[in-house]
């Protein structure tokens, strides 16, 4: 494959990915609502787990096709962009104040999260029981979180939701969901199609490229959601998403990729991606409890933290 196809393939499987997500965040944030889900839900699981929809099929194909590392690459990319440039830019934007319980409840699970999956990885190996043992988690957390909404977090959605579009009927909302979710699926293929070829011709390894192209590309979808969401002042929803995207990463996709395939993982994932995504965490940790704001200063630290890490991987790459 030419390197130009390769590169038509991984720009159209962006365009795709990022437009699928948005049909998914938007159509199913509005069945939630007509379905008489919580906000929690509708920032943690419906937007947090819908943007990152396209880390789940990318990895998927990757590691159905032996690719794991390229798998890995992403959700730990996505992860580390997550916090620091969509958290970063989000910032700048707007004062973003974080909740008590987010900052004592829902972020330590993010980094509980990760610590869980750095001891799983240790021994080099992603494996099957490690991919089961952390989809566990994520039903886990998916369950509890079901048991946090409360009456009023459904009526404020509700609410929220009929304020954007709320004349579309049940069934075509959910045609919209699915229809989005099968592009999302297509979409991914050609994107990991001509990451694959594009690291193959410049011999760079599938971990970068992960880590890099389409961990940014595929969070895409939350930098949009994020600036947006800043812009009108919506902050929980921010932060869930980030909350709800980043606990999906790393027990959804990891999970997903060691349960479908067992990986080796690369050595630069373990002394490098996993210790900066848990930097990252703890940033994020360390922000919201002690100020229990995101301002212009953290975001600043988030993101030239971001691209230090982003440039320190094109230098080695090259």
């Amino acid at each position: 494959m030419s390197i130009f196809l390769a590169t038509a393939l991984v720009l159209v499987g962006f365009v795709l990915l990022i437009w699928s997500a948005d049909v998914l965040v938007d159509n199913a944030s509005e069945l939630a609502g007509k379905l008489g889900v919580s906000t929690f839900l509708i920032g943690v699981v419906i937007v947090g787990f819908g943007t990152s929809a396209p880390e789940l099929f990318v990895s998927a194909m990757a590691a159905l096709e032996n690719k794991g590392n390229l798998a890995l690459g992403n959700a730990l990319g996505s992860n580390i962009t997550n916090i620091g440039l969509v958290l970063g830019a989000a910032a700048l934007v707007r004062v973003m104040p974080v909740e008590r319980a987010t900052a004592t409840r829902d972020i330590p699970v993010v980094l509980g999260a990760g610590i869980v999956s750095i001891l799983l990885v240790l021994d080099g190996t992603l494996s099957q029981f490690d991919g089961l043992l952390l989809l566990t988690a994520l039903a886990a957390y998916l369950i509890y979180s079901a048991t946090k909404s409360t009456s009023s977090d459904v009526v404020a959605a509700e609410a929220a939701i009929a304020e954007g579009n709320s004349d579309n009927p049940l069934i075509k909302s959910l045609l919209w969901t699915v229809g989005s979710i099968i592009i999302l699926m297509l979409a991914s293929r050609i994107l990991v199609t001509g990451a694959i070829a594009i690291a193959e011709y410049f011999e760079v390894s599938e971990l970068i490229i992960g880590l890099t192209i389409v961990a940014i590309g595929t969070s895409l979808p939350e930098l949009a959601a994020a600036v947006a969401a800043a812009r009108k002042g919506v902050h929980d929803m921010i932060i869930g998403n980030i909350i709800g995207s980043n606990v999906f990463n790393t027990l959804g996709v990891l999970g997903l990729t060691g349960a479908l395939r067992a990986t080796e993982i690369d050595r630069g994932g373990l002394i490098r991606d996993f210790p900066i995504m848990f930097v990252f965490t703890v940033l994020m940790l360390i922000f919201a409890a002690s100020r229990r704001q995101f301002d212009r200063v953290e975001g600043g630290i988030l993101l030239a933290g971001y691209f230090a890490y982003l440039g320190y991987l094109i230098s080695s790459a090259s």
